[in-house]
């Protein structure tokens, strides 16, 4: 007999599907060069027609119609067949309450992420939603950990008042590149 609740998800094929799919929609939308021989153009227009469309026909005409990014003859077969087969889905996503109707030029970053990770969530047979909360979460978790300004002394950029720690005797900030700190069993009180 079956468990009732939500199925397990393997993250990291998640994570592996927003990937492939967040460099063919930015692909689309701004080209890449992508080694010697290869340098794919930008399809901006197919781009607009495939966030303008609301029919699956119009999704499936610009799979068809994409010469680099979605062409199954230069390796995008599977991304060329998951989108047409689940146009409808796809077209699903762009009514989300949480897709980014501003038309603005910042908001074209938010829509590539937010269709990568929906179509990763139709790649893996999982629903949109749980596709974006998944992502979401991971995405901001990677993010901080990388970006995250820390010294060697575990403690933040802000709390190096010009070259002096406020909380320890460290007299130099520097940067810890985004590794996890080991913090000794006695700092654990100090740190932010």
């Amino acid at each position: 007999m079956l468990k009732p609740g939500p199925k397990p998800v393997n993250q990291d094929n998640l994570e592996f599907w927003y990937g492939a799919w967040l460099r063919i929609f930015d692909g689309m939308s701004s080209g890449r060069y992508i080694r010697m021989g290869m340098d794919f153009q930008a399809e901006h227009g197919l781009w607009e027609r495939l966030l303008e469309a609301t029919r699956a026909e119009e999704v499936k005409v610009v799979c068809d119609a994409s010469p680099y990014w979605l062409n199954p003859k230069r390796g995008a077969i599977i991304f060329n067949r998951l989108l047409s087969e689940n146009a409808d889905r796809f077209l699903a996503a762009k009514q989300h309450p949480r897709w980014p109707r501003s038309r603005r030029p910042t908001s074209q970053g938010r829509r590539i992420r937010f269709l990568a990770r929906a179509m990763a969530g139709i790649s893996m047979g999982i629903s949109i939603r749980t596709a974006q909360d998944l992502l979401a979460k991971t995405e901001k978790e990677k993010l901080e950990a990388v970006y995250r300004p820390i010294c060697d002394c575990g403690h933040r950029e802000r709390a190096h008042n010009g070259s002096r720690c406020k909380y320890c005797s460290c007299q130099d900030y520097r940067y810890s590149g985004g590794r996890e700190i080991d913090w000794p069993a006695s700092s654990q009180s100090t740190k932010e």
